[in-house]
C-alpha cells in the first residue's frame, strides 16, 4: 500500500516534474543526473508515496507513469507557483544568501513541513529567484540574481563629505579674512570706543609721569642756583 505523498521534498517533486511519457526506468538516472544506484532509490520512494508506477519487465525497457497522485501534485505546485512573495519566500532565499544550498538544511533551519518547503522552493524556481541542480541523488539550490538582491535589503549610502583638497582650503581660508575684516569695518561704533578708551588710558597714565617730571626738573634746578649763590657768599653759611 502506498504511503502518503505529504512526506513528499522538493527532491522528490524535481525528480517528478522530469519524468516524461517516454522516460524509461533505465535511462531514469541519466535524466537526474544520477547513478542507477541512486535513481533507484528515487523510483522506489516515489512509487512508494504513490507519485509513480512502472513496470517490471527484464529485460526492459520499463515505462515509468506518473500516478494520478502525483498528476494533482504537480497541478497544486503549479497552481502556487504563480501566487506572489510571502514573508516565508523571502526567509527561504535570505538564508540561500547566507550559505543554505539543500532544502534539508532549509528544512532544519525553518523547521517547516517538507511538502510546504518543496512547494516554496518550486514558486521561487519558476519565479526565477533560485535554480537547482540535480546531482549524484541530491538537488542543489542555487540564487539567480533577481533572487540575490530580493534576498537583501537594500541600504541607503551615508553621504560623507569628502575630504577638500590643500589649496581648496586655502583658498576658502584666504577668502575668509577679507570677509571677517569687512565684518569688523561694518562695526565703526565698536572700534571707535576702543580708540576712545585707549586715548583716556595714554591720558591718564600720561599726567602722572609728566608731572612727575616736572618737579624732578624743578628741584634740580633749585638745588643748582642754591649751590651757585652759596659759593658765591651770597647766602650766608647755616
Amino acid at each position: 500500500m502506498a504511503s502518503n505523498p505529504e512526506n513528499l521534498n522538493f527532491l522528490d517533486l524535481a525528480c517528478l516534474f522530469k519524468i516524461e511519457k517516454d522516460t524509461t526506468l533505465e535511462r531514469f538516472g541519466s535524466v537526474i543526473n544520477a547513478s542507477v544506484f541512486d535513481a533507484a532509490n528515487i523510483t522506489g520512494s516515489l512509487k512508494q508515496k504513490g507519485l509513480i508506477d512502472f513496470t517490471a519487465y527484464y529485460p526492459g525497457p520499463n515505462s515509468i507513469v506518473i500516478t494520478e497522485a502525483g498528476t494533482k501534485l504537480k497541478a497544486d505546485a503549479d497552481a502556487k507557483s504563480a501566487e506572489s512573495l510571502d514573508n516565508l519566500d523571502e526567509e527561504i532565499l535570505r538564508q540561500m544568501s547566507g550559505g543554505k544550498r539543500y532544502p534539508t538544511e532549509l528544512q532544519s533551519t525553518l523547521n517547516v513541513r517538507s511538502k510546504d518547503l518543496a512547494f516554496r522552493i518550486y514558486k521561487l524556481f519558476k519565479q526565477n529567484f533560485l535554480s537547482y541542480e540535480l546531482k549524484n541523488g541530491n538537488v542543489e539550490l542555487m540564487l539567480t540574481e533577481q533572487g540575490f538582491l530580493k534576498a537583501k535589503p537594500v541600504i541607503q549610502a551615508v553621504q560623507v563629505p569628502k575630504p577638500q583638497p590643500k589649496q581648496q582650503m586655502q583658498a576658502m581660508g584666504h577668502q575668509a579674512a577679507p570677509q571677517q575684516a569687512q565684518t569688523a569695518a561694518q562695526q565703526p561704533g565698536n572700534n571707535t570706543q576702543d580708540a576712545e578708551q585707549m586715548v583716556k588710558e595714554i591720558k591718564l597714565h600720561g599726567k602722572p609721569r609728566r608731572g612727575l617730571w616736572i618737579g624732578i626738573v624743578v628741584v634740580i634746578v633749585v638745588a643748582a642756583a642754591a649751590y651757585y649763590l652759596y659759593a658765591a657768599g651770597m647766602l650766608p653759611a647755616i
